[in-house]
């Protein structure tokens, strides 16, 4: 009789599992903006860093999923390097969409950023 009761939990567990999988969410995919929107790329990447304005280009996210950011050299009031300062790596992040909700994400830290009013779309390429 218990070995019934364990496998009819088990069958419905299984059947359970084959049933959730046809509707499983939908993962975030690579994106390209409709429209330049610097303004809103910018505000985002700065929310994501926490920091104060960035400036990224106008046709940033246009053709490519992927913004690449050369980290500057740290220096002293004279302009010369602050030993231990210097970033060797670049910073980069990916556009990204799921159910038409735009993210930006930095790829290192995986750390993403929602950007509800951002217009994208999926990058086919």
């Amino acid at each position: 009789m218990l070995n019934k009761k364990v496998s009819f939990i088990i069958a419905a567990l299984l059947l359970y599992g084959c049933t959730t999988a046809e509707t499983a969410t939908p993962k975030l995919q690579h994106a390209l903006l409709t429209k330049p929107q610097s303004e809103l790329i910018a505000q985002g990447i700065a929310r994501l860093m926490r920091t104060e304005n960035i400036a990224v280009a106008d046709d940033v996210f246009m053709q490519r999923s992927l913004m690449v950011v050369d980290n500057v050299t740290k220096t002293d009031e004279l302009g010369n390097p602050i030993m231990g300062k210097q970033l060797n790596m670049p910073d980069r992040y990916e556009l990204l969409i799921k159910n038409e909700l735009c993210f930006v994400r930095h790829l290192d830290s995986k750390a993403t950023e929602p950007l509800p009013n951002v217009q994208c779309k999926v990058n086919d390429i």
